[in-house]
């Protein structure tokens, strides 16, 4: 504690406005430099109720001044939050933690930490000493915030655009001279285009999915016309009884395409693509509840290949995995969009057949599936065959339950291997 404060936090204020129409209590962490001047700011604000400040140097200078006004000292952060209840907290420290114990207490939305808390920090200071000044000359709040990070963007209660920082041209793709002056459903899709976002400006501020003081993820509009994910954080605030919005925004592009990525690997085979066994459960949990709800026919294929080991021992397991590849391709080839071709493991693979007529359609297919398996594979020059035995079992001739039709789709796949291999059988329970 006791430093500048320089450290950026990624949290947003839910409500705090820069003309304070109501009395706000907040609480400093740190008692540094940038601790002291904002106890010196806020003290000087009787709309302002300084609760108290925390460091643990007591004799840091913003504590010793903190005395002198009879405000709370504190050494321990979890004691002052617990006595402090429900205010805004800033942390002017490079201790990120500090800020995610506060967050703990008081939610993410009410911290205010690193650059952004120097950011509403230096706005104070200068609506204090220039307010008149900064509503006639926007370019004073765009020189404070030239170096946030984040897209920053004062706009007025009709949704034109008075002000925006650099990063928000880089996030955007405009000119500030295209932005400044325009309307800012100019960066968000038409709703026709997404009805699963809020996509106009007056629902974004009033609407039923308002998104004032509250973070959320929504679909936004590069210049080149590329649509992207878009965090965003509107605030209301007030500059001289004027309404104002400040929307801080941030590109999440790169954390999606992480998400994607990680969503990948938790689902999908890494090797043929294919949805892997958890995958798999899921989707038949689905498929079952919507047979049920419509009476439909949904059948399970299980398939194990014939052959595979020979070639995995022969040919080494290199080998082995490119004909997995090559099987994964052409059972996918010979079902529906709306069908689902899953990876088991090893040479297992699984089938869901969805919203059928009756299960004669599973054993065409089942059939088809056969015959595209048993067309020779060539393999970096290597020409090799295998087989496929196929279990079938339907909902509902045969199970009404996940587990049961697993079961009775597996059992049909070993009486098809037991009766010769390179065949299919339906379940006969």
């Amino acid at each position: 504690m006791g430093s500048k404060g320089d450290h950026l936090d990624k949290s947003h204020p839910r409500h705090l406005k820069m003309n304070f129409p109501y009395e706000q209590s907040v609480l400093i962490i740190g008692a540094g430099p940038g601790g002291s001047a904002l106890l010196d700011i806020f003290s000087k604000e009787v709309q302002i109720k300084i609760l108290g400040i925390v460091d643990i140097n007591p004799d840091a200078p913003a504590m010793r001044m903190a005395q002198k006004l009879n405000i709370k000292v504190y050494t321990d952060i979890e004691k002052a939050l617990k006595k402090s209840g429900n205010c805004i907290v800033f942390n002017m420290t490079h201790d990120q933690s500090l800020s995610e114990v506060a967050a703990q207490y008081v939610g993410s939305g009410s911290v205010i930490g690193g650059q952004e808390a120097r950011f509403f920090w230096h706005i104070i200071t200068r609506l204090q000493s220039v307010k008149s000044e900064l509503l006639d000359n926007q370019t004073r709040l765009q020189a404070v915030i030239h170096n946030v990070q984040e897209g920053i963007v004062l706009i007025k209660p009709d949704g034109i655009i008075e002000n925006a920082n650099p990063a928000t041209s880089k996030i955007f793709g405009h000119s500030s001279n295209e932005l400044i002056g325009h309307h800012v459903e100019m960066l968000m899709p038409k709703p026709s285009e997404d009805k699963c976002e809020p996509c106009t400006w007056i629902e974004m501020i009033a609407g039923e999915k308002s998104m004032l003081g509250h973070s959320r993820e929504v679909i936004a509009i590069h210049k080149s016309g590329r649509k992207f994910p878009l965090e965003i954080n509107i605030a209301e605030m007030e500059l001289e009884g004027a309404k104002h919005f400040v929307g801080i925004v941030r590109d999440i592009s790169e954390r999606k395409r992480a998400e994607g990525k990680l969503t990948q690997m938790a689902l999908y085979d890494q090797l043929t693509g294919l949805p892997n066994r958890t995958n798999f459960f899921d989707k038949l949990e689905f498929s079952l509840s919507h047979a049920r709800r419509n009476k439909s026919v949904l059948a399970l294929l299980f398939i194990d290949l014939d052959g595979f080991k020979k070639i995995n021992d022969t040919l080494g397991h290199s080998m082995g995995d490119q004909l997995l590849q090559e099987v994964a391709q052409r059972l996918r080839a010979c079902i529906r969009e709306s069908d689902t071709v899953a990876r088991m493991g090893g040479d297992e693979f699984t089938i869901i057949l969805n919203n059928l007529d009756d299960i004669e359609s599973a054993s065409s297919l089942a059939e088809k599936l056969i015959n595209s398996i048993n067309q020779p594979f060539t393999l970096d020059g290597k020409t090799c065959n295998v087989g496929a035995s196929i279990g079938i079992a339907a909902y509902p001739y045969h199970a009404g339950s996940t587990n049961n039709l697993i079961n009775a789709a597996d059992s049909a796949m070993y009486q098809a291997k037991a009766n010769g291999k390179n065949k299919f059988e339906i379940s006969q329970s």
